[in-house]
């Protein structure tokens, strides 16, 4: 079993006191492997933020054992020194380089950890990003990290109230439409981003499937396919294939290959 030792690090007054580290960690450890012979550690565990964002997550902290740092205001406008902090304790890990660190996982929605992030991957280093759907598809936070996950997939699930009034609950008619506007946006996003995938191969090459995957992946680091309707990346492309964009076969070793049509 190889191991792959991952340092993390949250910014507190950044993300959701929802945040359930036990949904974080179970994603971390038993997916974005490279082999399943990797097995990751977690070695360096570090929050910052201050006493009262600290009391909303002090519980969890303590069960995974993170080290907590209080980042008190240090001027009128309640602006700390985390975001320094931090980039500070991870560019050491380079500098002693024991224990060698493989992976940086950032939990945070500032962008100012994207200075530390590209220094990271300038020596070599896997940097992923755990932030807000919201700031997902900032440029500056896909061009300095090799892959972001959206923080509401871990956060706590509220309680359901039990209704006031008998009889059956009433439908919420302003939540599914929204839904249903946001879903389509990212149907579009999607398929917008295969389409210029697609165009970038000569027209006369097939490609393998995986090695499309592989590109798709790198414009789309928040994984936004997953979290459209189309779920996965054959779905979409059973799309395409449809409305005549590209052919699909199966290559003399049994390997799934696509082709752009040409009009």
């Amino acid at each position: 079993m190889r191991r792959k030792n991952n340092a993390i690090y949250i910014d507190l007054e950044n993300i959701p006191s929802a945040l359930d580290l036990k949904a974080l960690f179970e994603e971390l450890t038993l997916k974005h492997n490279d082999s399943p012979e990797e097995e990751n550690i977690f070695v360096i565990k570090m929050a910052c933020g201050n006493s009262a964002s600290i009391k909303k997550m002090e519980k969890q902290l303590a069960e995974y054992n993170f080290t907590i740092r209080d980042t008190p205001s240090i001027t009128t406008n309640y602006k700390n020194r985390a975001d320094l902090i931090i980039s500070l304790e991870a560019l050491e890990t380079i500098i002693i380089n024991t224990p060698v660190i493989d992976r940086y996982v950032f939990i945070t929605s500032d962008s100012d950890f994207t200075v530390i992030m590209e220094a990271l991957r300038k020596y070599g280093k896997e940097v992923y990003l755990v932030t807000k759907e919201m700031v997902s598809d900032k440029p500056i936070f896909n061009n300095c990290c090799d892959e972001i996950l959206i923080i509401e997939s871990f956060l706590n699930k509220p309680k359901a109230e039990e209704p006031k009034e008998s009889g059956p609950p009433k439908a919420k008619k302003a939540d599914k439409p929204a839904e249903i506007i946001h879903t389509k946006k990212m149907d579009k996003q999607v398929e917008t981003l295969m389409r210029r995938v697609v165009d970038s191969f000569d027209p006369d090459s097939w490609q393998l499937v995986s090695y499309v995957g592989v590109k798709f992946h790198q414009m789309d680091k928040s994984r936004m396919i997953e979290r459209s309707s189309y779920h996965s990346l054959g779905n979409l492309l059973s799309k395409l294939e449809k409305e005549k964009y590209i052919e699909r076969k199966l290559n003399e070793k049994g390997h799934p290959e696509i082709r752009k049509i040409s009009n």
